[in-house]
């Protein structure tokens, strides 16, 4: 029997879209009963079996025997949800987080070619200001995603192309919007039909735009609405 290196998955959704690419399942019609056995033959053939991580890996074998079993038995109605409704969810999801950190990375790697001259340290002349709401990439797209889930999606308004938007029209924009009132909601930067590429750039121009205290970000509850401010 041929050795599974478990440090090569960040976890069972990991190993899951492996599976699914490899066996070339449709990720929106998934045959459980192919996922769940290659799926089982892979956690019991891990050379590596962590009794910190292998929970999460049982829990997830637990969660697929659950759907397998429940997709043999007749469905009381037509309206019965899918059994396997969330697990699709859950797979996007984690594929979308994956995207946006690779392009996040891709990015990164692209810049770091860049050198500028650091910012001079003007502290003395400020006056005390708010502790800043600490977000990161993860924070801005899982706030995007909530919101995106309680709207409908309308057509969309930028016109740009996916290839030539740039962090520096990501930023126009945000100033724009900013000119215009000086506290906007996280959500009004969005007409929720954004390419991916488009996603990545206005997160990235937020975040540096927060580095440079071009605008301040607030979150008065935790969970709650998002509000961006104008910055020094």
């Amino acid at each position: 029997m041929y050795e599974v290196k478990l440090d090569a998955f960040e976890g069972p959704l990991d190993l899951l879209l492996h599976l699914i690419k490899k066996l070339e399942i449709d990720i929106y019609d998934i045959s459980m009963k192919h996922l769940t056995e290659q799926y089982l033959h892979y956690i019991n053939s891990m050379s590596e079996w962590d009794i910190n991580i292998q929970g999460e890996y049982l829990v997830m074998a637990s969660e697929l025997l659950r759907i397998k079993s429940r997709m043999l038995l007749p469905a009381a109605d037509e309206a019965e949800e899918d059994p396997r409704e969330e697990l699709v969810t859950q797979l996007i999801e984690y594929q979308n987080y994956k995207y946006y950190a690779a392009l996040l990375g891709e990015k990164r790697d692209a810049a770091s070619g860049h050198f500028v001259k650091a910012p001079q340290d003007l502290s003395v002349y400020e006056t005390a200001k708010p502790a800043e709401l600490a977000l990161n990439i993860t924070d801005l797209i899982a706030a995007y995603e909530k919101a995106k889930s309680r709207k409908k999606r309308v057509a969309p308004v930028m016109t740009v192309k996916r290839e030539n938007y740039t962090i520096q029209q990501a930023t126009a924009v945000i100033h724009d919007k900013l000119r215009r009132s000086a506290q906007i909601k996280f959500t009004e930067l969005f007409h929720f039909s954004e390419t991916k590429h488009q996603l990545i750039t206005l997160f990235m121009a937020m975040l540096e735009m927060m580095k440079n205290q071009e605008i301040h970000v607030e979150q008065q509850v935790l969970f709650g609405e998002i509000y961006i401010k104008r910055g020094a």
